[in-house]
């Protein structure tokens, strides 16, 4: 019997259920069929089932050894790494499964199962399957699994994403502080004196502060552009924007306030070295 949006614990079934390339859903009683939209509230971690008689929506991932099992739609808000199962049932309604990062270990839709990655094939193989940066849908089409690119989200599906209010009040929060930042870079004793007493501070610490203030507009800017992409490891991705930046920026004040040029760069280089470990690190989970 088919529970309605039930998560369990699949204990270590997991590993077996790959190898054997996919697993029969449990059956459903006739009034149970398309009951439906059924919401998670985070990530289906490993070892976790998802079963619901109907749409299921995951706020996040699926990750390896994580299952969902339904009867309609399956729509993944980020990286699809374990197994989806939908049962077509009786009538055959066809169904489809969404994801922002399409790389399932397990996909089946009614009869037809998607071939098994070949690092399932090997015994303690790593999976080496690059990020698919673009969302893909997956239907069955006689009797094969055929992934492709997903078409733009028309007004109504984009207004029933989660996240969209969060990307949008980010974005008004990185423009606004960039603005303040670059505001000051230009003009810093002119605009910091429109608050606080400019006599107070030099413009070299007013300018340095205008730098933190377009990083954090970068940082506000850039994420949400990267995760409505699909894009993972986005707000490390930003961050290596941001210090590259700060870098370029100190050095440029320091140019033009020698007072303070020898703090200036060591701040700088400090930021550059940080931006170019990051990038190295996430250049490594890429591959």
């Amino acid at each position: 019997m088919w529970t309605r949006g039930a998560r369990t614990r699949a204990g270590g079934a997991g590993d077996e259920r790959r190898r054997r390339g996919a697993a029969r859903c449990g059956s459903a009683d006739a009034d149970d069929a398309r009951a439906g939209r059924w919401s998670s509230r985070g990530s289906v971690r490993g070892g976790e089932v998802i079963e619901h008689a109907g749409d299921v929506v995951v706020k996040g991932d699926v990750e390896r050894d994580g299952a969902v099992r339904a009867r309609g739609d399956v729509f993944v808000w980020g990286s699809l790494r374990g197994e989806v199962e939908i049962d077509l049932g009786e009538d055959g309604d066809d169904a489809e499964v969404r994801a922002l990062d399409m790389r399932p270990e397990v996909l089946r839709i009614g009869k037809a199962v998607m071939d098994a990655p070949a690092h399932l094939l090997v015994a303690d193989a790593v999976d080496g399957r690059p990020l698919r940066a673009r969302p893909e849908i997956a239907r069955e089409r006689d009797g094969k699994i055929v992934i492709g690119g997903m078409k733009p989200l028309t007004t109504s599906e984009t207004a029933n994403d989660p996240a969209r209010a969060v990307r949008k009040s980010a974005k008004v929060t990185g423009a606004y502080i960039g603005l303040v930042g670059v505001a000051l870079l230009a003009r810093p004793r002119a605009v910091f004196s429109l608050l606080f007493n400019a006599l107070e501070i030099s413009s070299v610490w007013i300018r340095v502060f205008g730098v933190l203030c377009v990083t954090f507009g970068i940082w506000y800017t850039v994420v949400p552009s990267l995760e409505s992409k699909g894009i993972s490891l986005s707000y490390y991705r930003a961050s290596v924007f941001g210090r590259a930046w700060v870098f370029a920026s100190l050095v440029a004040i320091a140019v033009l306030e020698p007072s303070a040029r020898l703090g200036l760069i060591l701040l700088g280089s400090i930021n550059a070295l940080s931006a170019f470990v990051m990038h190295r690190a996430i250049a490594c989970v890429d591959r």
